[in-house]
């Protein structure tokens, strides 16, 4: 079935929230990744990616292979509509704590088989506690162009061992979690979609201007503010438009603002957006004081209008579905 064209009762009553299918996905993902590791472990030399680390205390390696492991979590939570929530990201952590730990048992059973195998078994055979305690004090560097590791590094290598558990499984929670942040229209129980209508200039680009010359402080001071006065009346106008469900109004503000490009540039800019769900096509425009950029960024909600379809439709300049 196209979900994009389904009426929305259809669309409504599709999959309530088939959790078990998301926990199923992820469980095939983490046993088909933790077959290929372990495949490549046997089949391949000097190829163990759970110990590749950077920078000596990232576990790089493990986080690669946490997020594959998880994947179907995501993926699934994506194709079906059912919402991430904090129960199932609390299952995935749970589930990903509990693939890990099999991992290293199977490991453990492994190495165990094998020297049995090789008549190099003497005495009683060590527990599973005790075999994870000897790996984690027998961690060691190998030394780069060196064929053999380095030294043991004794208690300090359980420091090395645990950053890789927690890199396979909290780096599965990476996926599931964005998730859980992108809006959910509950009445059709699928992700919505966002897109940026335009944004409003609040300031004027940074100026060079020398301390010591007041005049011309000044008058970049008296541009900051008339920037920020315009934006606040352009922020009015759009509200007013919004509320009487003229689009034709709030495109005309929005293309006299300028460039998006540009005016993401600025160290102040309003930012409009529409949230709106594909299958009942309602939604909301959300304004928003942005100011920085990067991982400097800040973005402080001005305001959030609920809209209906029409609006949606006339914003995105399609034709609505029929109810």
């Amino acid at each position: 079935m196209d979900y994009e064209s389904a009426p929305i009762d259809e669309a409504a009553s599709r999959s309530g929230k088939p959790y078990l299918t998301v926990l199923l996905s992820g469980l095939f993902t983490t046993a088909l990744t933790l077959a290929g590791v372990y495949w490549l472990g046997r089949n391949t030399d000097d190829f163990h990616i759970m110990g590749w680390y950077a920078n000596y205390v990232i576990p790089a390696g493990a986080m690669i292979v946490g997020i594959a492991a998880a994947s179907g979590y995501a993926l699934t939570s994506w194709l079906t509509g059912t919402r991430i929530s904090r129960g199932l990201l609390l299952a995935v952590l749970l589930l990903q704590t509990g693939a890990y730990v099999t991992a290293e048992y199977i490991e453990y059973r492994d190495v165990m088989d094998g020297l049995r195998g090789r008549g190099l078994m003497f005495g009683p055979e060590p527990s599973f506690p005790q075999y994870y305690d000897f790996k984690a004090r027998s961690f060691a560097w190998k030394k780069q162009g060196a064929n053999q590791a380095g030294e043991a590094l004794g208690g300090w290598g359980y420091v090395f061992v645990l950053l890789g558990a927690a890199g396979f499984i909290l780096s599965g929670l990476i996926a599931p979690a964005l998730l859980y942040a992108v809006p959910y229209c509950e009445r059709c129980q699928r992700y919505m979609s966002r897109k940026v209508l335009g944004v409003l200039p609040a300031s004027v680009p940074v100026k060079k201007v020398a301390k010591g010359d007041a005049a011309a402080q000044e008058a970049h001071a008296r541009e900051q503010q008339q920037a920020a006065e315009g934006a606040e009346g352009a922020v009015a106008r759009l509200r007013a438009a919004i509320a009487a469900g003229q689009t034709d109004a709030v495109q005309q503000e929005l293309l006299a603002a300028g460039a998006v490009k540009a005016n993401e540039k600025l160290p102040q800019r309003v930012r409009v957006s529409l949230t709106w769900c594909k299958s009942c096509q309602e939604g909301r425009v959300t304004m928003a004081l942005v100011s920085g950029a990067g991982q400097a960024l800040q973005a402080t909600t001005l305001s959030e209008h609920p809209v209906p379809a029409t609006f949606v439709c006339g914003m995105l300049e399609t034709e609505p579905r029929p109810a």
